[in-house]
């Protein structure tokens, strides 16, 4: 049977006994002096006992998701949530819309009778070219904050999660049950940097909507993307990598992951 280590913080810790946070399959081990510090966790060989996966738990990049509930996440994720749950995500107030709102609103009219693909390709490449890349720290002052759709339309600026709950907005609004989408919260092994995608479940694959790009792509298209944590449906899963070989595991407490690298292209 396949092994799994688990991406661990201080929470993980407390629930399965200290385990860490990622195990990273990759083809020759990662030296911890090429990531930078202030971005990125640190790499060491993993030590911990590994968990057994079962045939069901399957998740996103290939990964084995494990619910866990005391996900920081869900909270900063809970008032974008009330927004899509209310029918308020994408609206206009004093019935007046911004620029972004309409973009979006005239997607919906393009695309109202499209297959679930062309919604997807029309909301992904819709919103990467209405809203403008900007980190959490020059919009909010902090170092992550994760804006409710309403917030992004509003500025018409975001970071990368920004973007993912805006799509995971505007795909609800079109009739896409919240629990076939998940914001992904990932590690980008060819870049170096923390980031987060909306994942769409659909015919048995999961497909990626990315600011880093407008094509949506299926998860098996993008290697380079470990996935650390994810929320669908309301409910938090942490991942872990399916290993056979040698293992890599980050050290970094998964409360302090903060996605927000890239810029749409």
């Amino acid at each position: 049977m396949a092994r799994l280590v688990t991406l661990a913080g201080r929470g993980l810790a407390q629930a399965f006994g200290s385990i860490d946070l990622a195990a990273l399959k990759t083809p020759a081990p990662v030296a911890a002096a090429a990531f930078s510090p202030e971005t990125t966790a640190s790499v060491k060989p993993a030590t911990r006992p590994s968990i057994a996966a079962r045939p069901d738990d399957g998740g996103v990049f290939g990964s084995v998701a494990i619910p866990f509930k005391r996900l920081a996440a869900l909270k900063r994720l809970a008032p974008s949530l009330d927004e899509m749950t209310s029918g308020s995500a994408i609206s206009c107030g004093a019935g007046k819309c911004t620029e972004a709102v309409s973009a979006v609103k005239a997607s919906f009219a393009k695309t109202s009778q499209a297959s679930l693909r062309d919604k997807m390709n029309a909301i992904n490449t819709t919103i990467n070219h209405t809203i403008r890349y900007a980190r959490d720290i020059d919009t909010y002052k902090v170092a992550d904050y994760w804006a409710t759709p309403s917030e992004t339309l509003k500025r018409q600026q975001g970071d990368c999660e920004d973007f993912a709950i805006l799509k995971m907005a505007a795909l609800n609004a079109e009739g896409i049950d919240l629990k076939d989408m998940a914001i992904v919260v990932l590690f980008d092994q060819k870049r170096h940097f923390y980031h987060a995608v909306l994942s769409v479940s659909a015919g048995g694959n999961h497909y990626i909507l990315d600011n880093m790009r407008d094509e949506v792509l299926a998860d098996s298209r993008l290697p380079d993307y470990m996935p650390l944590y994810s929320i669908a449906g309301g409910k938090g899963y942490l991942h872990g990598s399916r290993v056979g070989g040698s293992q890599m595991a980050s050290a970094m407490p998964i409360e302090k992951v903060a996605p927000g690298e890239g810029v749409a292209f």
